[in-house]
């Protein structure tokens, strides 16, 4: 499983820098809502003001994501579904983020985090805009984190992507592959893609009917694949199918959502 230094140098970096903030905002997944959290939340940030925010909300299944908004109402208290790339984020911070975080010495400095690909770049960029400039470095501020100014009094200190440094459960691992955010071997690769299809078998069967007329006619993710590569045209010489061509676009356009509202947990499943 890939896990780079650089993501261990960023739990160090937001350690350090905790002191400087009043709140921690955390962009999670809201396909995987729990899943992307895999970083050791409740001891970076137990002492801290928190702030959910349920990305990627128009490629989520929005009756279960309505779930996971009370479950983390009743956990954190504050949680707010959005799409970052359909999003006005700087309005949206002044007008809902604002108001949550506590102000010392007229101004309100909140921290930005999340596991990589939940879309946390995509919001920053969006937040920073054109107008909208760094506001450099500072005192304490460490090379690899990068204050926002947002207004006057609501500064932003942004982060790298933070992952466990070993993830052993299965379920886990697959959930961050489809959701795009974990590299993984060719061996990991072939687990997701056959945990991907079992569960739309079982919990979304309308997608599989969507992407492969005939996809009933599978018994595995495996014969899946053949007739996916059959219908894209992703053969080899002597018209062989290419499995691993077929299976990594297949796990891209999931992760990508090209396939419609997706979620792939709830609350429930955690008692």
């Amino acid at each position: 499983m890939w896990y780079p230094g650089h993501i261990e140098k960023a739990k160090s970096l937001i350690k350090q820098n905790l002191k400087l903030v009043d709140a921690v905002i955390e962009v999670l997944d809201a396909r995987a809502p729990y899943t992307s959290r895999a970083y050791e939340e409740e001891e970076l940030f137990r002492n801290k003001k928190r702030i959910i925010l349920l990305n990627k909300y128009d490629i989520c299944d929005k009756q279960k994501t309505k779930q996971w908004e009370d479950f983390y109402k009743q956990k954190v208290g504050n949680v707010f579904s959005i799409t970052s790339k359909n999003l006005n984020v700087k309005d949206f911070f002044v007008k809902n983020i604002y108001p949550l975080v506590p102000e010392k010495f007229n101004e309100r400095r909140v921290m930005i985090v999340g596991i990589p690909n939940v879309g946390k770049s995509t919001f920053i960029n969006s937040l920073r805009g054109k107008k909208t400039a760094a506001v450099g470095a500072q005192p304490g501020i460490t090379r690899g984190i990068q204050w926002i100014n947002v207004s006057n009094k609501l500064k932003v200190l942004d982060t790298p992507g933070v992952l466990f440094p070993k993830i052993f459960n299965k379920n886990t691992i697959n959930k961050l592959i489809i959701i795009g955010s974990l590299k993984a071997s060719d061996e990991e690769l072939d687990d997701a893609v056959y945990f991907a299809f079992d569960f739309l078998k079982a919990e979304y069967p309308q997608i599989l009917e969507n992407i492969l007329e005939d996809w009933g006619t599978c018994e595995n993710a495996y014969d899946f694949i053949e007739l996916f590569c059959n219908k894209r045209n992703f053969l080899k010489k002597g018209n062989i199918f290419d499995y691993e061509r077929g299976r990594n676009t297949f796990l891209n356009e999931l992760s990508l959502g090209k396939y419609g509202g997706i979620t792939y947990e709830l609350p429930s499943e955690l008692i």
